[in-house]
């Protein structure tokens, strides 16, 4: 599997294309095999939407501790 690593850009916009285009034939290969797998298109898009709305669940929590930890680290107290 080729290795899919990001190109330092500041704009975010050119980060998200990157990546889909990093992302992109790698995507074309898995379902390129789940199609000769017997699947359908619908039956695919529906996997893809159902395995991206897991991984989203499973890093928000991941993210939201990282964002309380930026607060408290940046946070100025007076206490």
């Amino acid at each position: 599997m080729p290795v899919i690593s990001p190109t330092i850009h500041t704009q975010q916009n050119s980060r998200e294309l990157e990546c889909q285009r990093a992302m992109e034939d790698e995507f074309l290969v898995l379902t390129a095999l789940a199609e000769e797998a017997g699947w359908s298109w619908q039956e695919i898009a529906l996997a893809m939407l159902e395995l991206t709305e897991q991984y989203v669940a499973a890093m928000r929590p991941s993210s939201a501790m990282e964002a309380r930890s930026l607060l408290r680290s940046h946070s100025k107290s007076l206490h």
